[in-house]
């Protein structure tokens, strides 16, 4: 992951400082905060004293640069969390629970058309480093029944988002972003949503 991260953020400013000074436009910061949905099953559906979550806390963090033009273009690295399932299962004598976390790093583009002076639709794609935490804990805890696996895959993502332009440096709005897991052994779900607010500021 660290040497994704290198490569995202060499690539990034590497584009950047080649045609920044030469071309009109923006740096950026871009905030979004918001909830996860997993495209997942309960692993303990139908059996009693099961409960299942599937939706969670979630947000990212992007930077990049932008170029100006009738539909504006960019370049943006950042990371996002994704929040987390979490599967549990009371008995009498026992329980159980199985969670999944998934965060990583980003590289990718952007596009960004004013509808007028004030409103905006904006879209964007790229790479997701995925680190996804898989953990299985059982009470009583026999050693052999519990434990944690972290699995690094890279998938891709997709957005979409609109808002509005409060002036030429900040804007606020909603956004749907939609990321690729690759299957592994201990999961075979590939797609997390996050809905979210979206905050940007240019400069």
């Amino acid at each position: 992951m660290r040497k994704f991260a290198a490569i995202a953020t060499a690539l990034a400013l590497g584009t950047v400082s080649s045609v920044a000074m030469a071309d009109d436009g923006n740096f950026f910061v871009n905030a979004n905060a918001g909830a996860s949905s997993y495209n997942t099953s309960n692993p303990f559906s139908g059996m009693e004293g099961n409960s299942f979550s599937k939706t969670g806390k979630a947000g990212a963090l992007r930077a990049g640069y932008r170029w100006n033009s009738v539909v504006d273009y960019g370049v943006e690295v950042g990371y996002g969390f994704l929040g987390n399932t979490t599967a549990r299962l009371a008995g009498e004598r026992a329980s159980a629970r199985l969670q999944d976390q998934t965060r990583g790093w980003l590289l990718g583009g952007n596009l960004n058309y004013n509808i007028n002076e004030h409103w905006y639709v904006d879209g964007r794609a790229g790479w997701f480093r995925a680190r996804s935490l898989y953990e299985a804990r059982f009470l009583p805890d026999p050693l052999s029944a519990s434990g944690r696996a972290a699995v690094t895959r890279t998938g891709e993502y997709f957005g979409i988002g609109g808002g509005y332009d409060f002036n030429k440096n900040f804007s606020l709005g909603l956004a749907y972003d939609t990321y690729r897991v690759p299957e592994n052994e201990y999961n075979k779900n590939t797609r997390i949503g996050m809905y979210s607010f979206q905050a940007e500021y240019r400069f």
